[in-house]
């Protein structure tokens, strides 16, 4: 092997001491080694090669002479000297790989198990076990407004990567603040809500920022029809976060778990649209909402060994026809609309000033405002229940308005008309009620009592074909032939009605837990399942105990012949509970 050096004796020593005479350290490795080792997770070996790069070996085989030198890059002579190949007059001719491979996989072992997937921390914001805030830069780490080196830092490795925008060196206040500018950019669109929708927009770009370091992360679906200035919106954007944002038209999670891997940086999607078949544009749905918690996807090999992927992105989706959302994504996300533009205004597209340290500017001060998140995050969630949000929206929409707050300061908000001092006023802006994205998010037993309701039965009258609900609707009035009528009626999908002498709780809606006739009204739902068997009970059982009912005493009821254990609906509780809700 003969490849140029600058230093050609660097093969013969080093600091005084001759190829192959030296002293190994704790882990079995030569002093200085360019290459560092972090542990083994199953076969994998994690490594960081010579400029600071995360480098995974899942194969004993894949450690040959090429790879070895990818490892050591412009240390190539490192290699002749540690692991020297003599001739036999004593010349160092080469090095030899084999032992390269040993020490390296020696010092692994010694090392211990290493969990890539949640101690390796690629481009983004983070924090530390104390609550600090770390900005992977690329080159360079950003703690408490100091640079530093990449590498383990608190028992996490940051490997080096492309190199992003650094925050301003100094504190960005009064006019040098460019929140307020880009509020009055984002201002511009026709927004269906004007005096939220901007300010939730700007908290997605703060949030964009933060990434992994915030405690949730919620993504935001843009809606819109053409020609309403969707694109120009999003290239505002790419130039806000300006390297620091994953923008794809890739509407495959595979392609953007390829993508992001261990960054915590905002993803951008855009024509995320519906589908005939929604499989893959859901699958990118459920992407970002594990990544909103920070939970772990698993996916298999070409190998067939499965590999570990957490995603910690918040995620901006936009489209004119959006795929029909299940509650728990749009309980992670915000859903804003923009309708067309102003004709006098279309031809004038928004600018930033001195547009390329708009995003500097901002993540200082964000970095800056790092230490107040919390306790005006808790502030937000605090004036979000009090508009009737669950938990999961104070998540979402405390996040935003927390983000949004720290970009443009409690002077600008004052000025403007934004309570600092008592945010309850945020709590009916923002009322659970009020938004769109909650029509559709209803609790799951809900939700399958509803489907349940609504699914049709054999059962014809007036030359139309009858649904469960609409033939319990025939009860209301009725006489006791009436009553059996219907209960005949519901038999032909196995299910049941009983009466109050039964129930103690006035008449109720008798599902079995397990049932031909049943499954057939929830089959292709998330409720069905295989054969007779689904999960309707389980979904229905979720319920207020005043509504549902599977008390041992009463939940056992033959019908067409075969005893059956049942869940029991209060008909005329679920009717009040619908009108309070």
């Amino acid at each position: 092997m003969s490849r140029p050096h600058a230093d050609p004796d660097a093969r013969h020593h080093r600091d005084g001491y001759p190829a192959g005479d030296w002293e190994p350290d704790d882990l079995g490795l030569p002093p200085d080694c360019p290459v560092q080792v972090l542990g083994m997770d199953g076969d994998a070996m994690h490594l960081v090669d010579a400029i600071g790069q995360l480098a995974t070996v899942t194969n004993p085989n894949q450690m040959g002479q090429g790879y070895i030198q990818r490892l050591f890059g412009d240390r190539q002579n490192y290699l002749y000297w540690a692991w020297p190949r003599h001739d036999k007059d004593g010349q160092v001719v080469g090095w030899k790989a084999d032992k390269v491979r040993e020490v390296l996989y020696t010092a692994a072992a010694r090392k211990g198990v290493y969990n890539s997937v949640e101690r390796v921390r690629g481009l983004g914001a983070w924090t530390d076990d104390h609550g600090e805030l770390v900005l992977h830069l690329g080159n360079a780490l950003w703690i408490k407004g100091e640079l530093h080196e990449t590498g383990e830092v608190g028992g996490y490795f940051y490997p080096r990567r492309p190199k992003l925008p650094r925050p301003s060196e100094e504190r960005v206040d009064g006019d040098m603040n460019p929140g307020p500018q880009l509020f009055e950019v984002l201002q511009t669109w026709n927004w269906t809500r004007p005096e939220v929708d901007p300010f939730l927009f700007m908290g997605w770009i703060g949030a964009g920022f933060l990434g992994g370091a915030l405690p949730w992360r919620p993504s935001m679906f843009l809606v819109g029809d053409k020609a309403v200035g969707k694109s120009t919106l999003q290239d505002v954007v790419q130039t806000v976060f300006g390297g620091g944002l994953v923008s794809t038209p890739d509407t495959s999670a595979a392609g953007i778990y390829q993508r992001i891997k261990q960054d915590s940086l905002p993803v951008a999607v855009d024509e995320l649209e519906a589908e005939a078949d929604n499989s893959k544009v859901m699958a990118v749905v459920k992407l970002a909402r594990l990544a909103a918690s920070g939970g772990v996807m698993l996916r298999g090999g070409s190998d067939h060994a499965g590999t570990s992927f957490q995603a910690r992105s918040t995620f901006l989706f936009s489209a004119i026809n959006p795929p029909p959302l299940p509650p728990q994504d749009l309980s992670r996300l915000a859903v804003i609309s923009i309708g067309k533009l102003d004709p006098e205004k279309s031809s004038k597209p928004p600018l930033l000033m001195d547009a390329t340290t708009v995003g500097p500017r901002l993540l200082r001060r964000l970095a800056d405002g790092w230490p107040q998140f919390h306790v005006l995050y808790e502030a937000y969630r605090e004036a979000l229940k009090s508009g009737g949000h669950d938990g999961r929206g104070q998540d979402t929409y405390g996040i935003f308005l927390t983000c949004a707050h720290l970009m443009l300061g409690d002077d600008w908000l004052e000025d403007n008309g934004y309570p600092i001092e008592n945010l309850a006023s945020w709590g009916q802006l923002l009322s659970a009620s009020s938004l769109p994205e909650r029509e559709n998010a209803r609790e799951n037993w809900r939700a399958c009592l509803e489907h349940l309701l609504s699914a049709r039965v054999d059962v014809w009258r007036n030359g139309e074909r009858h649904n469960v609900g609409g033939l319990l609707e025939d009860l209301e009035g009725g006489s006791v032939l009436d009553f059996e009528r219907v209960r005949k009626q519901l038999a032909s999908v196995d299910l049941w009605l009983a009466d109050n002498k039964k129930t103690g709780q006035g008449m109720c809606l008798v599902v079995p837990n397990k049932a031909s006739g049943v499954a057939s009204l929830f089959r292709d739902t998330p409720w069905g399942g295989p054969g007779d068997d689904g999960v309707w009970s389980t979904a229905l059982r979720q319920g207020p105990p005043d509504i549902v009912l599977h008390d041992k005493a009463i939940n056992k009821f033959k019908i067409n012949g075969v005893q059956r254990r049942c869940t029991l609906i209060s008909l005329k509780e679920f009717d009040r509970y619908c009108l309070e809700n």
